[in-house]
């Protein structure tokens, strides 16, 4: 099934823009769990909201930067 998603130039939906990378990035994923202090994790989510991001991204983005990418 080809998903049709538009995202103009204009468009700053965040969910439309991570639905189409999504859709052209599609790679393999795993999951990955990890254990921390309920408190760590709720000032995470804080933050992520705050800066209209997710976790999900900004792990990911703390992975790459830590692994050179």
């Amino acid at each position: 099934m080809t998903a049709k998603l538009q995202v103009r130039k204009r468009d700053t939906d965040p969910k439309a823009v991570r639905e189409l990378k999504a859709i052209v990035t599609a790679e393999d994923r795993v999951r990955l769990n990890v254990e921390m202090p309920k408190s760590r994790r709720q000032a995470l989510k804080a933050r992520a909201v705050a800066e209209e991001r997710t976790i999900n991204e900004i792990v990911n983005q703390l992975i790459e930067d830590y692994l050179g990418r």
